[in-house]
């Protein structure tokens, strides 16, 4: 599988949350991410999230930054983690700008 985003070392059952308003674009298992949610912040941008526990969010659904989408469950390796990936215009970005505290 190629990635194009990061893993974040978590606590397993930590809330994951929206980094930026949005339409939740996809929720539900996707080969190789687990459990998956993709929100779209509007002019091509979006963020995934993958390696789910749960899902707490459907698709269509209209999301607020720091809304719960769902938490931390296991990479693909057993490790509880986050996997997070920025997407403009169809391609990856260096989502550690999105990341950052304000």
């Amino acid at each position: 599988m190629v990635s194009n985003g990061i893993r974040i070392a978590a606590e397993a059952e930590t809330p994951v949350t929206a980094v930026h308003e949005g339409v939740v674009a996809y929720a539900t298992t996707f080969t190789g991410f687990g459990k998956l949610v993709i929100i779209d912040h509007g002019s091509v941008t979006f963020s995934l999230y993958g390696y789910l526990a749960d899902i707490d969010v459907v698709t269509g659904e209209r999301v607020v930054q720091g809304q719960r989408l769902g938490s931390v469950g296991a990479s693909l390796e057993g490790e509880p983690s986050l996997y997070f990936e920025l997407r403009i215009d169809g391609k990856p970005v260096d989502p550690l700008q999105w990341l950052r505290r304000k």
